[in-house]
């Protein structure tokens, strides 16, 4: 059962899917409002369609709970990518792909290049996150790279996070990306309160530690 905010996002996009549209869109929800079920019932859309989907997610975030999600919904449909593999398994796995054997490649960014012939959405999960962008020969950045894909595949690209990259959010706000949102948590609760604190003002007034007076107090109150 998907929250109504849910619905929104996973209608919004099936909508436009199976009218044809292929877009970017950008999904900020905050920690805990259930992004990757909003991302598996996209999936479901897309291979219903005979489509394939390719989800990246950054490399220190591919737990063993989220594969089991997924592996647990869509079976040996799926495959994974991920660093410890070796050049040998690897090859095996876009064997697998470009054979048509699965329909979802998950993995950081080395997965954006599975050779799938049926590529109908690509999903990149912490957005903003830095280990996107390569360092190393070919330098680049899988945003980008996702972009480009998806408009030679005619595919849709979601790019989800709790603090999207400024890029990203400029885009949406400027309207040349749709945006969606999801502001509840599912297991309920508030968000964390945020202070901002000035230090110049802190020093003006003769504090000199690293601390401001408010996060002094603060912490001496949970030590308490």
């Amino acid at each position: 059962i998907y929250t109504e905010e849910q619905q929104h996002v996973i209608q919004g996009f099936r909508q436009d899917y199976l009218c044809g549209t292929r877009r970017t869109y950008l999904l900020h929800g905050v920690t805990g409002s259930g992004k990757t079920e909003v991302y598996m019932e996209m999936i479901r859309t897309v291979v219903d369609q005979g489509k394939q989907a390719i989800v990246l997610i950054p490399e220190i975030a591919l737990t063993y709970q989220t594969l089991l999600r997924f592996y647990l919904r869509f079976g040996d449909r799926v495959s994974v990518m991920n660093s410890r593999l070796s050049p040998g398994e690897r090859s095996d796995q876009y064997e697998r792909a470009a054979k048509g054997e699965i329909d979802i490649m998950i993995g950081p960014r080395s997965a954006l290049f599975t050779p799938f012939e049926r590529l109908g959405l690509v999903i990149i999960d912490e957005e903003h996150e830095s280990s996107y962008k390569s360092e190393t020969m070919p330098k680049f950045h899988a945003r980008e790279v996702a972009q480009e894909l998806c408009r030679m595949k005619h595919a849709s690209l979601l790019l989800g996070s709790a603090t999207p990259s400024l890029e990203s959010y400029y885009r949406a706000r400027q309207g040349e990306i749709p945006l969606f949102t999801l502001n509840s948590r599912l297991t309920g609760g508030e968000l964390p309160k945020v202070y901002i604190e000035d230090l110049r003002e802190e020093l003006k007034s003769g504090n000199r530690s690293i601390f401001s007076r408010r996060l002094q107090q603060l912490l001496e109150d949970r030590l308490a």
